[in-house]
């Protein structure tokens, strides 16, 4: 009896000490897990997500116009120019830099500079008034924009690291023009430039890469005064959270 007392206190102590050893252990654990999840509870609510995450983005990309040598030649007769032998390259590089911060868990703002690249187009008119002409020609040339832009940018359809991003804003751009006489590539009298504030909206897909780096393939486009401007680009992006 006393053989099976002892084996009976010795089972009891094991086993109670098993038990412990495992509430221990997965205390241990859920405290390991509170850092994580109160990392995520952070942005759960808007005011503890306000202006907290930073982060810098740059991208490079491809950006063209709806100009074509008929839009040319119908703007030209609009001021009363006849004009030939149209030529337009409106497919050009293009390449934006931003920084954002979080408004929410979803939200977040950015600013930043986009330079739409040059188009470059060529005509031929005949005139008496050239000085006239080359103040009007602002009316029929696609403009050359850059500016700074202003966006509300917002997250949605999460899955592991990827998620799709939309973002609608204002563009402060500022227009440029170089003009050439074709055959001799003198500089013609400079044209001054032009500026204007239009809204533009953005669609992009976005990886990350880790916790601090991420790719991002990005559509927008930009509803100027004198075109509609598509601009797609792939970017990267750093966040310093």
């Amino acid at each position: 009896m006393k053989c099976i007392k002892a084996g009976l206190g010795l089972g009891l102590s094991l086993a109670l000490g098993q038990a412990a050893w495992a509430q221990t252990a997965n205390s241990v654990q859920d405290e390991s897990q509170l850092p994580l999840l109160a990392s995520k509870s952070l942005c759960v609510v808007d005011e503890d997500c306000l202006f907290e995450n930073w982060y810098v983005q740059a991208s490079l990309g491809y950006a063209s116009g709806a100009s074509s040598e008929q839009n040319i030649y119908n703007e030209a007769q609009k001021i009363g120019f006849e004009v030939y032998d149209i030529d337009v390259d409106d497919s050009r590089s293009a390449f934006k830099l931003g920084v954002g911060t979080s408004l929410s868990e979803k939200f977040s703002l950015e600013f930043g500079y986009t330079d739409l690249g040059e188009v470059s187009t060529a005509f031929t008119t005949t005139t008496t008034e050239p000085e006239k002409f080359l103040d009007l020609a602002r009316a029929i040339h696609p403009d050359s924009v850059e500016g700074f832009t202003a966006s509300l940018n917002y997250q949605f359809w999460r899955h592991q690291d990827w998620f799709v991003n939309a973002r609608a804003g204002l563009y402060v751009w500022e227009s440029e023009y170089d003009s050439r006489e074709v055959f001799s590539d003198t500089p013609l009298p400079a044209l001054d430039g032009e500026g204007g504030i239009d809204i533009y909206i953005g669609l992009g897909a976005n990886y990350r890469l880790s916790k601090r780096f991420q790719v991002n393939v990005e559509w927008e486009r930009y509803y100027l005064e004198s075109d509609d401007v598509d601009l797609i680009t792939l970017g990267v992006s750093y966040h310093f959270h």
